[in-house]
Protein backbone atom coordinates (compact mmCIF):
# COMPACT_ATOMS: atom_id res chain seq x y z
CA UNK A 1 0.00 0.00 0.00
CA UNK A 2 1.33 3.06 -0.92
CA UNK A 3 1.75 5.49 2.20
CA UNK A 4 0.10 9.16 2.08
CA UNK A 5 2.03 12.32 2.92
CA UNK A 6 0.79 14.83 4.61
CA UNK A 7 2.65 17.83 5.90
CA UNK A 8 2.04 16.74 9.27
CA UNK A 9 3.65 13.18 8.55
CA UNK A 10 6.98 15.19 7.08
CA UNK A 11 7.01 17.34 10.49
CA UNK A 12 7.01 14.81 12.70
CA UNK A 13 10.10 12.82 10.15
CA UNK A 14 12.36 15.68 10.18
CA UNK A 15 11.20 17.11 13.36
CA UNK A 16 14.90 15.52 15.70
CA UNK A 17 17.23 16.45 12.63
CA UNK A 18 20.06 19.22 13.07
CA UNK A 19 21.85 18.69 9.56
CA UNK A 20 20.41 18.48 5.90
CA UNK A 21 22.12 15.10 5.49
CA UNK A 22 20.09 13.68 8.47
CA UNK A 23 16.62 14.75 6.62
CA UNK A 24 18.27 13.68 3.67
CA UNK A 25 19.08 10.24 5.62
CA UNK A 26 15.58 10.58 7.04
CA UNK A 27 13.47 10.33 3.90
CA UNK A 28 15.63 7.96 2.50
CA UNK A 29 15.12 5.16 5.27
CA UNK A 30 11.35 6.32 4.91
CA UNK A 31 11.26 5.81 1.01
CA UNK A 32 10.34 9.03 0.80
CA UNK A 33 10.87 10.91 -3.02
CA UNK A 34 12.17 14.38 -2.59
CA UNK A 35 14.34 16.45 -4.75
CA UNK A 36 16.28 19.44 -3.77
CA UNK A 37 14.94 23.33 -4.80
CA UNK A 38 17.20 26.34 -4.85
CA UNK A 39 14.53 28.15 -6.79
CA UNK A 40 13.49 30.59 -4.04
CA UNK A 41 17.30 31.35 -3.22
CA UNK A 42 18.01 28.86 -0.60
CA UNK A 43 18.32 25.30 -0.56
CA UNK A 44 15.17 23.39 0.17
CA UNK A 45 13.76 19.81 0.32
CA UNK A 46 10.97 19.44 -2.25
CA UNK A 47 8.47 16.48 -1.72
CA UNK A 48 5.35 15.32 -3.53
CA UNK A 49 2.49 15.03 -1.33
CA UNK A 50 -1.11 14.60 -1.11
CA UNK A 51 -1.72 18.54 -0.58
CA UNK A 52 1.08 19.76 -2.93
CA UNK A 53 4.57 19.80 -3.11
CA UNK A 54 6.29 20.34 0.93
CA UNK A 55 9.32 22.34 1.27
CA UNK A 56 11.62 21.67 3.84
CA UNK A 57 13.79 24.38 4.72
CA UNK A 58 15.97 25.52 7.83
CA UNK A 59 14.54 29.15 9.24
CA UNK A 60 17.00 31.64 10.42
CA UNK A 61 20.84 30.23 11.10
CA UNK A 62 22.61 26.80 11.25
CA UNK A 63 21.53 26.08 15.13
CA UNK A 64 17.88 27.36 13.93
CA UNK A 65 15.32 24.15 13.16
CA UNK A 66 13.77 23.44 10.17
CA UNK A 67 10.46 24.17 8.80
CA UNK A 68 7.96 22.34 6.55
CA UNK A 69 5.65 24.18 4.61
CA UNK A 70 3.09 23.59 1.53
CA UNK A 71 4.59 25.66 -1.41
CA UNK A 72 1.88 27.86 -2.72
CA UNK A 73 1.20 27.11 -6.28
CA UNK A 74 2.07 29.17 -8.89
CA UNK A 75 0.30 32.16 -9.83
CA UNK A 76 0.29 34.14 -12.76
CA UNK A 77 0.23 38.02 -12.50
CA UNK A 78 -1.88 38.32 -15.10
CA UNK A 79 -4.51 36.57 -17.37
CA UNK A 80 -3.30 34.15 -19.45
CA UNK A 81 -4.50 34.75 -23.61
CA UNK A 82 -6.90 32.36 -24.71
CA UNK A 83 -7.08 31.43 -28.34
CA UNK A 84 -10.20 29.97 -30.30
CA UNK A 85 -8.72 28.63 -33.27
CA UNK A 86 -11.30 26.12 -33.68
CA UNK A 87 -14.79 28.16 -33.24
Amino acid sequence: MKMLLTVDRIRAIVSDARTEKDIELSLRSHKIKFSYDTSAGFMAFRIPARSGSVLVYRTCSRSAPFRAIVAAPAVYPYPLPRFAWDD
